[in-house]
């Protein structure tokens, strides 16, 4: 056991809620320099936890201790005054104002009774070099890119001058290289003495970079491991018990070419081609911004194509809208359930039925009987919780709620799915729960193209990838021949075409 004394320390802690018990007698030890991932499936105490910590709520049983000794942390303010920091999945700074007002929020230094503006900028600049991150003060939050807005939300942390950070899913919206710069810098603050608090789903990351992980299972601490023992098998079997494949492709014989996209040219992509045949995962990779999603927006008529063609089961077709994907028979789950995937005020059924209530009557009505006839056979099938039956969707776990959004495809007799960051911020039982939902597809001789920000998911589960870089598509390769190199550094270079 490390004889140092921990920053910080949970003993016992037991937080309750109307018939649930979220944390069970949990016990954790964050030290100075030192990264600890905590894991575990969704539903199993970790968002509890970090609220507990970050003064969000109160433990019903046990303490936290300071450098040894109990405190309270009564609150938000409270957590953040003993040197607690925490960076929300959901980012808590203000569009509006600028990089040097979002890191000074609530703590404006004054002279003479009016704001310092000038102090406020100098201590921003101050900051932001200390964590080597450069982007000036006066610049707009709105203005920045979602990687820019997480570090300007890690320079407001750090301007607290916290000895904890804590960050939850803090990669769920970067590309591969702004994650390696992010992990960077966090090894930089474990280096100085800072504690870290590392939450994400994805596995590679967790085991690439934190130095301790503790898996939480039913709101218990199931397992800690430190070092050599961080990898990704025992931190799955510790999660969710043995799993036999972490990835659990199976290969489909590919059939005939569903669809064939030629020359493909928006105001975001040039000259993009490639085919995907029935049976066979297409995958598309590249970093954030190369222009994955910006292909998949073009095939289901969402952004205008200027030139270029698309052949759907050998024809010419137009896709002017996403009305005319679906009827052609392509589906799209968005990278964005919550904005674009989802109707939050509505439950499962309208929700599985969205894109083809023509199935569901005639002359604009809706047999609400055939509806729920038909979303319960999905549910079952696809072993969506009982609960998306009455329970508005925004209620429901990701895993869930992506089963939906496929299973609103199935519904309305998709062809081709476009599957766009399919298991971001899900859990890794729901993550293979989707896996074999792609099996099933390409099993059932349905075409799929997957757009992963996870490079050993995109490798594992695809047959063949194509990798993006600003807006090209530059190679076509089997799966198994793509590297992390590749993902990262593709350049612009003749296309690599194979049909």
């Amino acid at each position: 056991m490390d004889q140092r004394r921990p920053h910080f320390e949970l003993i016992n802690i037991v937080k309750r809620f109307p018939g649930v018990l979220a944390n069970d007698r949990v016990n954790l030890r964050l030290f100075g320099g030192q990264i600890h991932g905590l894991m575990g499936e969704n539903g199993c105490g970790k968002s509890t936890l970090i609220k507990v910590l970050s003064g969000a709520h109160q433990p019903d049983e046990g303490q936290v201790l300071r450098d040894g000794e109990p405190i309270v942390l009564a609150n938000p303010v409270a957590a953040r005054k003993a040197g607690i920091a925490t960076v929300f999945q959901e980012f808590s700074i203000v569009p509006t104002l600028t990089v040097a007002e979002n890191i000074r929020l609530g703590r404006w230094p004054q002279r003479r009774g009016m704001i310092d503006w000038q102090a406020m900028r100098d201590e921003a600049r101050r900051v932001l070099a200390d964590i080597e991150v450069e982007i000036g003060p006066d610049r707009v939050v709105s203005t920045l890119s979602v990687a820019e807005q997480q570090l300007v939300e890690i320079a407001k942390a750090l301007a607290s001058e916290a000895r904890l950070l804590i960050l939850d899913e803090p990669t769920t919206a970067l590309g591969l290289d702004e994650v390696t710069r992010l992990h960077v810098l966090l090894r930089r603050l474990r280096d100085r003495g800072t504690a870290v608090l590392y939450i994400s789903h994805r596995l590679d990351e967790v085991v690439d970079l934190v130095d301790v992980v503790t898996v939480l299972k039913d709101g218990k601490v199931a397992s800690t491991a430190e070092n050599s023992k961080v990898e990704i098998g025992y931190i799955v079997e510790a999660m969710v018990g043995a799993v036999e494949e972490h990835y659990p492709k199976t290969r489909a014989e590919p059939g005939e070419v569903v669809l064939e996209a030629r020359a493909l040219t928006t105001a975001r992509i040039s000259d993009v081609s490639f085919t995907v045949r029935r049976g066979e995962v297409f995958g598309l990779g590249g970093v954030l911004g190369s222009g994955r999603t910006e292909v998949a927006r073009a095939l289901f008529g969402i952004d205008r194509l200027r030139s270029g063609t698309i052949h759907w089961c050998g024809k010419p077709v137009r896709v002017a809208n996403p009305h005319e994907a679906v009827r052609l028979g392509i589906g799209l789950v968005p990278e964005n359930r919550k904005f674009d995937g989802l109707f939050f005020n509505f439950t499962g059924y309208p929700n599985i039925t969205a894109a083809r209530l023509s199935r569901l009557g005639r002359h604009g009505l809706i047999n609400l009987a055939e509806e729920e006839r038909a979303a319960e056979l999905l549910i079952r099938d696809l072993e969506i919780t009982r609960a998306a039956s009455g329970k508005e969707v925004g209620f429901l776990s990701g895993g869930n709620q992506q089963k939906i959004v496929i299973a609103r495809w199935l519904f309305a007799g998709a062809e081709l799915f476009i599957l766009d960051e399919p298991t971001q911020g899900i859990d890794i039982g729901a993550k293979v729960a989707v896996y074999r939902l792609i099996n099933r597809l390409t099993a059932e001789g349905k075409a799929v193209i997957l757009i992963s920000s996870d490079r050993e998911e995109l490798v594992a589960m695809s047959d063949r990838i194509g990798l993006m870089s600003h807006g090209r598509l530059v190679a076509i390769r089997e799966a198994a021949d793509v590297t992390k190199t590749d993902l990262l550094q593709a350049r612009s270079r003749p296309t690599e075409f194979t049909a």
